[in-house]
């Protein structure tokens, strides 16, 4: 895997792609006096993704966090949105046991931070550089 580019690029957006399985951020590095430069960042067999606030984001980092650290924060919103929107393979009681079946299937989630305002988590299987895939059909 190729380092992923995305410290101080901005989000000009992402798709949620193949169902809701796959996301790929859009980024761009454009300062005075520094090359343009495109970044594109896919997350596969996603499970479970919250972003807030992505208008105007600066990426700072995006950090793999154990899911342990997710549930504890999130865990309670969780369960809320599992009872209000569903979430694709609930069954269970409470966070604590869908945290459980997400390690067993090799989840791993990973903690997206801004330096303004957006905040975010995706629990994926894998995530990658894929932005020779969009330079290719750029034209």
């Amino acid at each position: 895997m190729s380092a992923l580019r995305y410290h101080d690029f901005h989000l000009t957006g992402y798709d949620v792609r193949k169902s809701g399985s796959e996301i790929v951020l859009h980024l761009l590095y454009d300062y005075p006096s520094c090359p343009r430069e495109e970044s594109h960042i896919r997350f596969q067999s996603v499970e479970l993704y919250h972003f807030v606030h992505t208008g105007g984001a600066i990426i700072l980092d995006i950090v793999e966090t154990p899911l342990s650290q997710v549930f504890q924060e999130f865990g309670d919103r969780i369960q809320v949105w599992a009872n209000q929107f569903g979430i694709q393979h609930w069954d269970y009681a409470d966070p604590a046991s869908y945290q459980r079946k997400l390690e067993s299937q090799g989840l791993c989630a990973w903690e997206i931070s801004s330096s303004i305002g957006f905040a975010g988590f995706v629990i994926a299987k894998s995530i990658d550089d894929v932005t020779d895939q969009f330079a290719r059909h750029a034209h």
